[in-house]
């Protein structure tokens, strides 16, 4: 079966986990986390890695989402 474990490129977020647009402006009420985020990880990724990001920003992600 074949499966993604890691992605290397992806969508940009700020601080708050919010997407950026391509201006590099929060797009209101739009949150990214885990392997959906670009520049994490650039030629590899540690063991675990993409679980912890996606844990971190998760948890950022949802704060912030759930904020507003």
């Amino acid at each position: 079966t074949a499966g993604v474990t890691f992605t290397l490129g992806g969508i940009r977020v700020n601080e708050q986990a919010q997407i950026l647009d391509v201006a590099d402006r929060p797009i209101e009420g739009l949150f990214s986390a885990g392997e959906m985020v670009g520049g994490i990880f650039y030629y590899t990724s540690p063991s675990g890695g993409g679980l912890m990001a996606g844990s971190v920003l998760g948890k950022i992600a949802g704060e912030n989402a759930a904020s507003r």
